[in-house]
């Protein structure tokens, strides 16, 4: 059987088996990854933090795009971490980018304490809205705390249940709907914009009935 083919059943059998922690049963594709990856310059030589990697869709073209710039793409899964590194070697892509399987949350500290500059761009496929609301909020604080002043976090999901929560924190939002994805997906493009705070947990809101994980 194809690699490049086992990868991708791996993919949908994480999404199945772990839909918590995946949040999706296929990877996702061109339309969504062109959509995230635009505002990122292809000259930029700093550092881009991807947080739940999966097995590369959006590492690859993200490398191929930024060739000068030192991608840290983190999956907590370790068999879809396996994968990655596969694909990127399948690619020719290698060395250019860090693929590290550890929690996003244990990840960015280690990053902060040891990078003389913060990264511009977090860029994350994290579901969210599997996640519980306190580590949520966490995670958020923590990706505002290790983002560079003048950067931007980019997050895709396939609903707006956590809008609230991000714009809690990052107080200049915009969201984009790729509705050619398979699931149609949402798309946040999030800046610090005015001076830091902390997260605070938004008002609850009603959820509405639409697109689900």
């Amino acid at each position: 059987m194809d690699k490049k083919f086992e990868s991708y059943l791996r993919f949908v059998w994480a999404g199945i088996s772990k839909q918590v922690q995946t949040g999706a049963i296929i990877p996702s594709q061109k339309f969504l990854v062109d959509k995230m990856i635009a505002p990122i310059p292809a000259s930029y030589r700093g550092t881009i933090v991807e947080l739940g990697a999966g097995t590369g869709a959006l590492t690859i073209r993200l490398a191929r795009r930024c060739p000068e710039a030192k991608i840290v793409a983190c999956e907590i899964n370790p068999e879809l971490a396996r994968d990655l590194r596969q694909n990127l070697r399948r690619a020719g892509i290698n060395g250019e980018v860090e693929v590290v399987s550890e929690p996003a949350e244990k990840l960015l500290p280690r990053l902060r304490s040891k990078a003389a500059e913060k990264p511009k761009y977090i860029v994350s496929g994290i579901p969210l809205g599997n996640v519980p609301r306190k580590n949520t909020l966490a995670l958020i604080e923590q990706i505002k705390r290790s983002l560079a002043d003048d950067g931007m976090y980019i997050q895709f999901q396939y609903s707006l249940l956590d809008r609230a929560k991000i714009r809690a924190a990052f107080p200049r939002l915009r969201t984009a709907h790729v509705l050619l994805n398979f699931p149609p997906a949402f798309i946040y493009f999030a800046s610090k914009g005015g001076h830091s705070t902390t997260v605070r947990p938004p008002a609850r809101a009603s959820r509405p009935g639409s697109l689900r994980r």
